[in-house]
């Protein structure tokens, strides 16, 4: 943390043993907590790159790593995802991702004792993870949890697009599912005259096998 000193305005001997006296003044700890929220399109999901990514971020808040950042992918089903976390000089940050739902769910924790900006961090997790929804909360925890600012972003034409293409795949799926349960099942005969067709309104009528003429090379 940076320090100030101070003298005493009536200190004109600077030779004398007063010049001793000065006292480091600390300045004034802050107690920030940015809490947000997020749903990933391309969420972190292998260990070099989130920890690559929380060495730049801390960077780019202007705050020191002391220890990590430590990361671990854990493979678990129901609680698959990836988790990070890095003690910095003024406290921590930690990233979960759980990446089984589309898009990923991703919680992320900043807490210093130094000043930042919540909206310039929001900006960048929506840009490195493609976000199609975010929200945070911003709390001054010094006395009391007191709620500084809050809100919420909804990448609208993303979200949307999302849906659709969500839409058009369900919409696949039970095309996929009609046709199957629909489909003329058949047997191939033993004879190898052909194939019986086992359901349906042709059911028991013999197809012969498909003839390609070939031609003499």
């Amino acid at each position: 943390m940076s320090k100030g000193i101070y003298v005493k305005e009536d200190d004109q001997d600077w030779g004398s043993s007063e010049i001793n006296n000065i006292q480091p003044v600390q300045e004034v700890l802050v107690h920030k907590h940015l809490i947000v929220r997020a749903e990933a399109v391309n969420p972190p999901m292998v260990e070099q790159q989130l920890k690559d990514w929380l060495c730049n971020f801390i960077e780019s808040i202007n705050m020191k790593v002391l220890m990590g950042p430590y990361v671990i992918y854990h493979d678990v089903p129901g609680n698959r995802g990836i988790t990070g976390a890095a003690i910095i000089e003024t406290s921590h940050i930690v990233m979960h991702v759980w990446d089984e739902p589309s898009p990923a769910l991703m919680q992320f924790d900043v807490y210093s004792c130094g000043e930042f900006d919540p909206e310039t961090i929001c900006k960048k997790i929506k840009k490195d993870f493609d976000i199609v929804k975010i929200e945070y909360k911003f709390l001054d925890r010094d006395t009391e949890l007191k709620d500084i600012s809050g809100g919420m972003s909804v990448e609208k034409n993303r979200l949307k697009d999302l849906i659709i293409k969500n839409n058009q795949e369900k919409e696949k799926q039970d095309k996929e599912k009609f046709l199957l349960k629909t489909r003329k099942e058949v047997d191939i005969n033993k004879d190898g005259s052909g194939y019986t067709i086992k359901e349906g309104p042709n059911k028991g009528k013999v197809l012969a096998h498909i003839q390609i003429p070939t031609k003499n090379i």
